[in-house]
């Protein structure tokens, strides 16, 4: 009985204990309980608090699977629990069934570039839309708890769940391009937005995207370049480009795949390339691929847009050295034109930014010498502009073919005249530098992993200078003064790709490329017959080069690209084998090793002419290598280095060493005991390092570079390596970038070692007279160099639709108002008594020079 009694008090116990139990469970929050299940399931739940608030529920841990334990809340909650992934859970609304309307813009995960046409539906409902030019999109007829669909060709389904279906916000989406696993990028923001560090060793500007950088208000293509650690611009100038040891000719400059021999206006000093019609920009300072021939420094690969358009856009701007406007305008479904031209203000409006160019180009001129001389007896005039035009027209039948045509033009002129009031004396100088482009190219796509390419393009270039001096009433008194230089070149490529599977491709290329170049310049005097010279050369040249190259891309863990390209050169008979090779391994999650290796040829180059130089612009002629006096350009180049990315730190390390052989030096100068021309070849060795840390909208980033190049010629400097005249030892860049709300700001500090220079010594001959000579080779340097940019914009919407928008910037260059001397050479002058005196020629840097800039894009 006793028993029996004790065992239903144990019972009545338990009962109690469990109700007890149950009845706290109940008033568990259903937050606390999705925290528990998270950790027990290693799962996330995705919920808005409001949804969840004053909900308890009963929860008991059991043995149940995530599957199941989702569908007991459902139940007690009366909510939606919905898996997007294998660990991600969405908490939605149950049972809401209100249309709306919502809208969105689609974007390139990478480069955040729109994406144009992109499918948007919902496909339970038979419902979509397509993107426009800015990747915008409506939507109607959706309720709450549908999936939104985003597709395009080339790209991953993205799938989205509709949370809110009314158009109060409009949400961003961005999508990865379906080869993600070749994809080349390896970081997004390398300097700023808009800059990619890509998996072969190359970076990727997009200058519509590209954030801004100190000194420049616009995104301008090859100053944006200058600040990439490795390249140095000596001069100031935006053509200018010293990759890695390696002189301006030596890089390859190529716009929608013609070759440009004339890549800038006034002198090097702006980019002849449009910016706002740009897409992207390919750099290569080493690891170059195999598709890239004829060149031994880097390459510069500018693209313009090929994806149709939906709608009508546009943009035009001025600043204080140009105005440009551009157009894109759709055909029709499957014709797009595209149009663009900028012009100088220049030969109208004389502006503080045209004065301050004007007075760094100009100086050591016949120009900046007569001004000094100018009086009530005498005058001069001066008139110059620039241009550039492009056209563009896309052509797609269907999905798989693909039409373009391009057209560029570029154009620079020059008229200066000085002379007496009373018509005795008149002297005449007209300089024209103009590059002409055509190209058209079709695309044809099998299906995603088989392309075939095709590009025919001529590139015409023509420098023409012209000096005509007149003296005396009759103008019996006459010297004439001439230089030309024209290069023809048409080029056919053809290539096919394929894509193995979702980590190797290859691609085969055949390229035959024709150059007629050109050059004559010589002068007449009228009182001196037998002093009349003219010196021509006319060559032609066939290349014909066959490329393959295998790629294998595992970005979480190797990457290679590895190819072979044969050249044959007509003209000196020359066959070369040119294998390339890049390689990324990582060895921890943030530390990847490189190292690249490139055998390179180039057949043409520039070389120096004297007999121009006393006007002083321009004193480089374009030639063909002939094995005689000028040979082909060889290089060996091998590169190493690390590269490591945690917690918005970034650090890249190269180290490198290039030879060159087959340079060609005119060596016209002061006792130089040499012949007119000197071959001779070059050792370039150096250290490229950037650190660079972001902290939200602020960032910031330091590179260093340490270069060393020494030419070798036979009969020069005894034989004794010297350094070559751009040869910077050590260069210092320190930027920051600041974006809060619609400004933006920039600063940034450049300071490098000065140039080297030889230094005359002085004798006296056996007759007293002094004398002039080199007895080594750039042996004293200038002093450092630095200074100080700072650039500033603001954008803003003209309406409420954004579809007109604006911005306003500043730019400062040079700041403090630094005197750095660019470049020192000498001359031997007489006196009034026929002694000779060694004159010095220094070249300046620019000084204080401010922009403004405005724009307007619809």
């Amino acid at each position: 009985m006793i028993t029996r009694k004790l065992l239903i008090f144990i019972c009545f116990i338990q009962i109690t204990s469990f109700v007890y139990s149950q009845n706290r469970a109940a008033k568990a929050p259903l937050k606390e309980v999705l925290l528990q299940l998270e950790k027990t399931f290693n799962i996330k739940f995705s919920y808005s608090d409001a949804l969840l608030e004053s909900k308890n529920i009963i929860y008991t841990s059991t043995n149940k699977s995530l599957e199941k334990v989702l569908e007991d809340l459902e139940k007690k909650t009366g909510l939606v629990f919905q898996k997007t992934t294998s660990r991600y859970v969405i908490v939605l609304e149950k049972g809401i069934h209100i249309k709306g309307t919502i809208c969105g813009y689609v974007f390139n995960e990478f480069t955040n570039v729109p994406i144009v046409e992109a499918n948007i539906y919902v496909s339970n409902r038979n419902i979509g839309s397509y993107t426009d030019s800015k990747g915008y999109f409506e939507l109607s007829g959706v309720h709450k708890n549908d999936t939104l669909k985003i597709s395009f060709i080339g790209y991953k389904t993205l799938k989205s769940i509709i949370l809110n279906n009314s158009k109060t916000t409009c949400e961003t989406y961005l999508i990865k391009e379906r080869t993600a696993t070749l994809n080349e990028v390896l970081i997004t923001n390398y300097l700023t937005k808009g800059i990619l560090k890509n998996t072969d060793g190359s970076e990727t500007i997009y200058p519509q995207n590209r954030g801004i950088l100190p000194g420049l208000t616009e995104p301008d293509v090859l100053q944006s370049i200058q600040l990439l650690p490795g390249v140095q611009s000596p001069n100031e100038t935006a053509s200018g480009l010293n990759i890695r040891g390696g002189s301006p000719d030596q890089n390859l400059v190529l716009f929608d795949g013609i070759r440009v021999y004339n890549p800038a206006h006034f002198f090097g000093m702006i980019s002849a390339f449009n910016p706002y019609i740009t897409q992207k920009v390919n750099v290569y300072r080493s690891g170059v691929s195999v598709e890239y021939g004829n060149h031994i420094s880097g390459v510069i690969d500018i693209q313009t847009n090929d994806k149709l358009e939906e709608k009508f856009t546009g943009g035009f701007g001025t600043n204080l050295t140009h105005s440009d406007a551009f157009l894109k305008i759709p055909l029709g479904k499957k014709v797009n034109l595209s149009l663009s031209g900028r012009r100088s203000i220049t030969d109208v409006l004389n502006t503080v930014t045209f004065q301050q160019l004007s007075k760094k180009v100009y100086q050591n001129t016949i120009i900046t010498q007569n001004k000094t001389s100018i009086d009530d007896t005498t005058f001069d005039k001066e008139s110059f502009y620039f241009s550039d035009f492009n056209t563009k027209l896309i052509f797609q039948p269907n999905e798989k073919n693909k039409f373009v045509i391009s057209q560029l033009y570029v154009n620079n002129n020059l008229n200066y005249q000085y002379g007496t009031n009373d018509n005795m004396f008149l002297q005449t100088d007209n300089f024209s530098v103009k590059n002409f482009g055509f190209n058209t190219k079709w695309n044809y796509s099998w299906n995603d992993n088989l392309q075939l390419n095709a590009l025919f393009y001529l590139s015409d270039f023509k420098l023409d200078y012209n000096f005509i001096g007149i003296q005396g009433k009759n103008k019996s008194i006459t010297e004439t003064s001439l230089k030309n230089n024209r290069i023809k070149e048409f080029g056919f490529k053809t290539s096919l790709s394929k894509r193995i599977n979702q980590k190797s491709s290859v691609k085969f290329g055949l390229e035959i490329t024709n150059n007629k170049v050109n050059y004559s310049f010589g002068r007449t005097y009228a009182f001196d017959s037998e002093s009349n010279y003219n010196i021509t050369n006319d060559n032609k040249n066939t290349t014909y080069a066959f490329y393959a190259k295998y790629i294998l891309k595992n970005n979480d863990k190797f990457n290679l690209n590895i190819g072979l390209r044969t050249n044959y050169f007509s003209l000196t008979k020359d066959y070369f084998l040119s294998p390339r090779i890049y390689t990324q391994y990582k060895i921890l999650p943030f530390i990847w090793l490189k190292s690249s290796y490139e055998l390179k040829q180039q057949n043409i180059s520039q070389i120096k002419e004297f007999t121009t130089s006393d006007f002083g612009l321009e004193n480089q002629v374009w030639s063909l290598s002939d094995n005689k006096e000028v040979p082909v350009l060889k290089s060996n180049q091998l590169t190493g280095g690390v590269f490591f990315k945690r917690n918005n730190w970034l650090v890249d390390v190269d180290v490198y060493y290039k030879k060159v052989t087959g340079i060609t030096l005119l060596s016209k100068d002061l006792g130089i005991d040499a012949g007119l021309t000197e071959n001779g070849s070059s050792i370039s060795k150096g250290i490229d390092i950037l650190i660079k840390k972001q902290w939200g909208n602020y960032n910031s980033w330091i590179s260093y570079s340490f270069g060393d190049t020494q030419f070798t010629f036979p009969s020069i400097n005894s034989n004794q390596s010297f350094a070559a005249d751009n040869d910077i030892s050590h260069s210092f860049v320190w930027s920051h970038s600041l974006k809060f709300n619609r400004f933006n700001f920039s600063l940034g500090w450049n300071y490098r070692t000065g140039v080297p220079y030889s230094n005359p010594v002085e004798d006296i001959d056996i007759n007293g007279s002094r004398l002039f000579y080199y007895d080594r080779l750039n042996e004293v340097r200038l002093r450092d160099y630095h200074r100080l940019d700072f650039s500033t914009t603001y954008s803003f919407n003209f309406s409420e639709s954004k579809k007109w928008k604006g911005k306003v910037g500043v730019s400062l260059l040079n700041i403090y108002g630094r005197k750095n001397n660019l470049k020192r050479e000498f001359s031997v002058v007489s006196d009034e008594n026929s002694n000779q005196e060694l004159q010095t020629i220094d070249t300046n840097s620019l000084g204080f020079t401010p922009n403004i800039v405005f724009r307007v894009s619809f």
